[in-house]
Order: C-alpha cells, then sequence, then structure tokens
C-alpha cells in the first residue's frame, strides 16, 4: 500500500470551504479503502488533532488520484471544487478550514499508523506539499 499526499491547497477566502484540499494518490498495486482513516494536523512541536475520520465511501483504485475537499458539493457559500480531468473529488462536509497556519504538517493515519504525510508551507507557496 503506497499512498501519497501529492498536493495541499489551502482556502482563498473565508468560507470558501471548497478551496481546501489534499490531493491523495494510489501508487500501489491494489485498492485502498480509507474507511476509518483520520486527517491529523499538527503545528510546529504541538500536539495532531484530528481534523476529520472518513466515512466509507473512498476507495483509491491503483493508480487513482482523488482531491478530498473540505466543504460540501452541494452548499454554494462553499465556492467551486477544482475540476481536473482523470481526479474526482471527494468532500468531507467539515465546518472550518484545517489548513490556517504555515507549516503545518497533514497526516492520514489508519488508527495508530501513519498512512502518509505532508506539509503545508503556508500562504507564500500556497499549493503544493512535501510528502
Amino acid at each position: 500500500m503506497t499512498i501519497k499526499i501529492e498536493a495541499l491547497s489551502a482556502t482563498t477566502e473565508k468560507g470558501k470551504l471548497n478551496t481546501e484540499w489534499m490531493l491523495l494518490v494510489n501508487e500501489g498495486d491494489r485498492p485502498f479503502n480509507a474507511e476509518g482513516c483520520s486527517v491529523t494536523v499538527q503545528r510546529g512541536k504541538g500536539r495532531a488533532r484530528v481534523a476529520t475520520t472518513l466515512k466509507a465511501g473512498l476507495i483509491l483504485q491503483p493508480s487513482e488520484r482523488v482531491r478530498v475537499v473540505s466543504g460540501s458539493s452541494g452548499r454554494g457559500s462553499h465556492g467551486t471544487a477544482p475540476d481536473e480531468e482523470g481526479v474526482r473529488n471527494h468532500y468531507l462536509f467539515l465546518k472550518a478550514p484545517y489548513l490556517d497556519k504555515p507549516n503545518s504538517v497533514v497526516r492520514l493515519m489508519m488508527r495508530q499508523h501513519e498512512v502518509c504525510k505532508a506539509t503545508w508551507p503556508g500562504r507564500e507557496s500556497d499549493e503544493g506539499g512535501d510528502a
């Protein structure tokens, strides 16, 4: 199982949760079921906090890329999520952004096991993660 956070993007405007996302890629040769995985965020040397726990429905097939969007597809106030060919969007329905401080470390955790991680550098280079 080789899952990677290829990129991170924070909200561009207050309340526009559909502009905050992370791009997951399954580089392995088997499907990955993310049900029960947690998205955690750690700022500096502080304790990691759980932003959300993924529910059923997010299965990454081999070589598949999925954009995990913070907002809701049905709420116009959350803005419009990016639309890219070959990448499907999966919505988390969060109420607040989790990428709000520079140098935040985002991890996808399966119980106590780290599946993958990336660092969001901050606003000046808004997009891209260090996986």
